[in-house]
């Protein structure tokens, strides 16, 4: 189980698409955590959106791909992941606020009927 005393590291890699990265992390024995794909997002320049347009701030979408997180650990896991995250994505012009988790539907949520109103 992840806590917060638990260390990890972050190993990036570029893929084929412009903007998209793959994470691996492991704990400092070197035992798998989780396999992630990263997506910084990066607003538009203030020159190519209307005036009155809102600030957007810049963040990395992290999709959690894979891992061995349980319930309890995952509020530690979020908050190591995201340090390493914006640390080692964080570059010239790129320094993002803040990471936005996703993760996939678990298995057995695929065989549950839909819930749809009839």
């Amino acid at each position: 189980m992840l806590t917060q005393e638990t260390h990890l590291r972050l190993q990036l890699a570029r893929t084929l698409w412009y903007n998209t990265y793959r994470g691996r992390v492991a704990d400092v024995e070197g035992n798998y955590v989780a396999t992630l794909r990263l997506i910084p997002a990066i607003p538009l320049d203030r020159s190519e959106v209307p005036p009155d347009a809102p600030e957007a701030a810049q963040f990395i979408i992290v999709l959690v791909e894979d891992g061995v997180i349980d319930a309890d650990g995952l509020v530690d896991f979020e908050r190591s992941v995201s340090d390493l995250v914006m640390t080692q994505m964080t570059q010239g012009d790129f320094k993002p606020e803040f990471c936005e988790f996703s993760y996939p539907s678990p298995i057995q949520m695929m065989d549950e009927e839909p819930v749809c109103p009839s």
